[in-house]
């Protein structure tokens, strides 16, 4: 189970991903930025077993966000055959493409998902944003949203009853003021003591809330952050690290890093 929350307005866009992940996964790597000269910089965390990664921008103010979908009968768990290639690489290819145009060029003229486990891919560019579910029959189901708040929720247990659930406590975090800490909004942080297991911020026996990513684009000031909280808490303020690029039609040169 993942959870996204996506703000778009003219002069800012913030997207905010909860990674949900099992126990037993390897630890988590930090957000590192990569340029290898072919395409736009990017940034992303990425995972220590199969070294993907669910969340990363480039350069170009594009932000790809990967969420697990499950059919019917699919493990929960992560898969240990090796039938399917990771779907943490689709990321790194898409935000090596370029800019917005040509990244949803990409995805919708090249990409093949049918290697792929079941997945829903979002990706928010400057221009709109786009949902893209693959679930392994038929084509891949394509929808957009724009302005104002997007919420989203992958879950393999009790998937319907949790997104609801969810989305019902989003709509009371917005009609409070959208209250935030730092730059986080609240809402990821939520944990509520009654039903741990369906909360933004969960906890099971077997899985939890691994990290808190957060893609800012700023048109005004020319850059594209990252914000990674590790292991968060309900207070959780500053990042553990905070990485930013020039936002450039050239794909951006300057780099910043700071870790805390």
């Amino acid at each position: 189970m993942c959870m996204l929350t996506v703000y778009r307005a003219p002069e800012e866009i913030v997207a905010t991903m909860n990674r949900d992940e099992a126990l037993t996964r390897g630890p988590e790597l930090p957000p590192r930025i990569h340029h290898s000269g072919l395409g736009p910089a990017w940034m992303a965390p990425h995972d220590s077993d199969k070294g993907g990664t669910w969340m990363g921008a480039n350069a170009h103010g594009v932000i790809a966000c990967l969420l697990n979908a499950y059919l019917p009968g699919e493990s929960l768990l992560p898969d240990t055959t090796g039938k399917f290639p990771s779907r943490g690489e689709i990321i790194p290819l898409l935000l090596e493409v370029g800019d917005g145009p040509a990244v949803l060029s990409w995805l919708m003229n090249e990409f093949r998902p049918e290697a792929y486990p079941s997945f829903a891919l979002l990706v928010i560019t400057q221009e709109k944003g786009v949902s893209y579910e693959w679930l392994r029959s038929g084509g891949p189901e394509l929808s957009e949203f724009n302005t104002g708040w997007t919420i989203r929720s992958s879950a393999g247990w009790d998937s319907e009853e949790i997104r609801l659930w969810r989305e019902d406590r989003f709509a009371q975090w917005q009609a409070a003021g959208c209250e935030k800490l730092g730059t986080l909004p609240t809402f990821h942080l939520m944990q509520d003591p009654n039903n741990v297991e369906w909360s933004p911020l969960m906890k099971r026996d077997w899985a939890a809330t691994r990290s808190i990513t957060q893609v800012s684009v700023s048109p005004g000031r020319g850059e594209v952050e990252m914000r990674y909280w590790p292991e968060p808490t309900t207070d959780s303020r500053e990042p553990g690290v905070h990485l930013s690029l020039a936002l450039s039609a050239k794909g951006g040169q300057r780099i910043d890093m700071k870790t805390t």
